[in-house]
């Protein structure tokens, strides 16, 4: 009765996220099609990053965020919400339809005027990410 494990979670968790990035991608393609996004600039590297957030809290690549992944999502750069205010903010970008939301409401908040929240939580992270980058000495050594 030995249950046999398999221990390279990495390369398993990779080939599971990989049709979840091949999704999104497409989702991504329609969007940079789409006369309505023509003007704004610099679209594709925002869908890239929105791509990278979205995945990165979908951990099991269902395709929805829920509560719990959204509250993970507003921990992170510590803008905690309670339960109540979670399923206010899910409902808001879901148009109401239940407690997950799924990529293309994602989008759809992050591009439209109402993206407040989530847009302060990547610009937080990359203020983070910005701070964390080493700064050059210059020639310091040789000025004593």
């Amino acid at each position: 009765m030995s249950q046999a494990r398999d221990f390279q979670g990495g390369k398993a968790f990779g080939l599971l996220k990989a049709p979840q990035e091949e999704r999104l991608e497409e989702i991504n393609q329609q969007l940079l099609e789409d006369p309505k996004y023509s003007t704004d600039e610099d679209l594709p590297s925002q869908l890239e990053a929105f791509k990278r957030k979205y995945m990165q809290f979908n951990l099991n690549g269902n395709g929805d965020i829920d509560i719990v992944s959204l509250k993970r999502m507003l921990e992170k750069p510590g803008v905690p919400k309670t339960h109540l205010e979670l399923k206010k903010l899910t409902g808001k970008v879901s148009g109401g339809s239940g407690e997950t939301f799924s990529y293309p409401d994602f989008l759809r908040m992050m591009l439209g005027k109402r993206s407040a929240i989530l847009k302060m939580i990547l610009m937080y992270e990359e203020k983070a990410r910005e701070q964390e980058k080493p700064t050059a000495m210059g020639n310091a050594i040789s000025d004593t």
